[in-house]
């Protein structure tokens, strides 16, 4: 028997409800504050969608732990322990939900004895889940998805985001790392 299938379907179903609650979000004016800085926004939805993912699994599983992005934000600590621990982010791309830029994620990842069991990433408005199971490979809407094989990076398709960080040296690796990848000749 698998002692996680339980905890994945659960967190599927609630990534599935913390969806609707973005795209209803959408249809209204979006409150927007600064974490750190200018381009790290946090919103009342990701706080609500927050809420609603923590308390949702707390009920169902009473002894897990939680490391959400915007309670460690607001402070409250981030352990990494042995037990089952549910780790994730309410609204992945809160820059892109602010412009209502169609690409939104709500991404949990989850762990025991500090190793991912499996990971959940729905596109909630591309109305795409994507699954992954350690060692079972990874799946979009219950469909087997893989890499492409291409082996010659000069015919892949090469993203990157640059974050947001302000410290200096952090901003100095992602620029050099840039110029290495512009250097290759890469499709995008």
């Amino acid at each position: 028997m698998d002692p996680w299938q339980e905890c994945m379907d659960f967190g599927v179903a609630v990534t599935k409800e913390a969806g609707k609650m973005i795209r209803e979000a959408l249809q209204r004016e979006i409150s927007v504050r600064e974490k750190s800085s200018p381009v790290d926004l946090v919103t009342e939805t990701d706080q609500k969608v927050e809420e609603l993912i923590i308390s949702s699994i707390r009920e169902k599983f009473p002894t897990h732990s939680f490391i959400g992005e915007e309670s460690v934000a607001a402070g409250a600590p981030s352990a990494l322990t042995d037990g089952p621990t549910w780790i994730f982010d309410p609204i992945d791309g809160t820059t892109n939900f602010v412009h209502r830029f169609p690409f939104v994620s709500i991404s949990i990842g989850f762990t025991v004895n500090r190793q991912i069991e499996f990971g959940i990433v729905f596109s909630c408005l591309e109305d795409k889940m994507y699954t992954a199971r350690h060692g079972r490979g990874a799946f979009c809407n219950g469909t087997p998805i893989t890499v492409s094989g291409q082996q010659d990076i000069t015919k892949s398709l090469i993203l990157t985001e640059m974050g947001f960080k302000k410290d200096p040296e952090h901003f100095r690796t992602m620029m050099a790392n840039m110029e290495s990848i512009l250097s290759i000749p890469v499709h995008g």
